[in-house]
This record gives structure tokens, C-alpha cells and sequence, in this order.
């Protein structure tokens, strides 16, 4: 009894604490999405407001809305891939691609009717472009590394991978 060592290597303790690591890189994610939408809310409202403040206030709404479910769903979506659970990575993949989409589709909908300047419309574009491309780069990434880093260690599927980074 004295020589049992003090840590729990049973497949139950890895599948445990590979659970726990996952949900502290899941909010950590999920803060950091947070935070970037509050500072593109706020450049975006310095920039937009004199031609709608209403339209910018309602984007911002939309954008905080929608910050928590995108970045769980791209969580979710990195380790259902990780894990080769097609199903679940479509409807986590499903879900973040709306809630990256809807505020973007909003406000150049919404602006529109405002009469925003032509250059707001190609920066909604191009920022919506690149920060799509940057994300789906992104969780390629991840989901390469955390399958590498599962067979390193004990076996593909057991790897993290939680949410991409900016």
C-alpha cells in the first residue's frame, strides 16, 4: 500500500482530466472571444456611430450575442473533429459559421439603409474574409496538433484541442 503511486493512471483518470482540460481551454476561449468582440465593438462604433448609432448598438447586441455559441461551437467543433465525430463537428460547425456570420449579414444589411459609405462595406468584407479565413486555418491547426499530440502520447482522440486561437 505505501508503494501505490499518488497519481491515478487508469483510462478513467486520463479520459477525467483530458475532460477537465478541455472546459478550461473551452472558457478560456470563450473569454478571449468575448473580449475581442467588446474591442471590435467598441473600434466599430467610434468609426460608425455618426452615420447610425442605433444600427452600430443593435451589431454590438448581435456581436455579444453570438460570441458565446460561436466560440463553443468552434471549441466543440475542433475536438468533435479531434475525436472523429463527424455528426457532432457538422452541427458545432453549423452553429459557429451562423453565429460568425450573423452579425456581419446584420449590419451590412441594416447599413444599407443608413446609407453607410461604400469603404465601411468592403472593411464588413474584408474583415468577415479574413477573420473567416483565419479561423478556419486556425482550427485546422489545432485539430492537426491535438491529433499529433494524441499519438505522441496515448492514442489518437485523447488529444485537447479546444477552441482555436487568435
Amino acid at each position: 500500500m505505501a508503494d501505490e503511486p499518488l497519481t491515478d493512471s487508469t483510462p478513467d483518470a486520463a479520459r477525467i482530466h483530458r475532460e477537465q482540460r478541455r472546459k478550461t481551454l473551452e472558457r478560456s476561449w470563450v473569454i478571449g472571444v468575448v473580449v475581442f468582440v467588446v474591442l471590435r465593438f467598441a473600434i466599430a462604433y467610434g468609426t460608425l456611430a455618426h452615420y447610425s448609432r442605433g444600427v452600430v448598438i443593435v451589431f454590438g447586441i448581435l456581436d455579444l450575442g453570438t460570441a458565446v455559441p460561436y466560440a463553443i461551437g468552434t471549441a466543440r467543433l475542433v475536438t468533435s473533429l479531434v475525436d472523429r465525430q463527424p455528426l457532432a463537428a457538422t452541427r458545432w460547425g453549423l452553429l459557429a459559421s451562423a453565429c460568425f456570420l450573423a452579425p456581419y449579414v446584420w449590419i451590412v444589411a441594416a447599413g444599407s439603409e443608413e446609407s453607410f459609405p461604400t469603404v465601411a462595406y468592403v472593411v464588413i468584407v474584408l474583415l468577415a474574409v479574413l477573420l473567416g479565413i483565419n479561423a478556419v486555418l486556425t482550427i485546422r491547426r489545432r485539430v492537426r496538433d491535438a491529433k499529433a499530440e494524441g499519438e505522441a502520447g496515448s492514442g489518437a482522440g485523447e488529444a485537447d484541442g479546444s477552441g482555436p486561437t487568435t
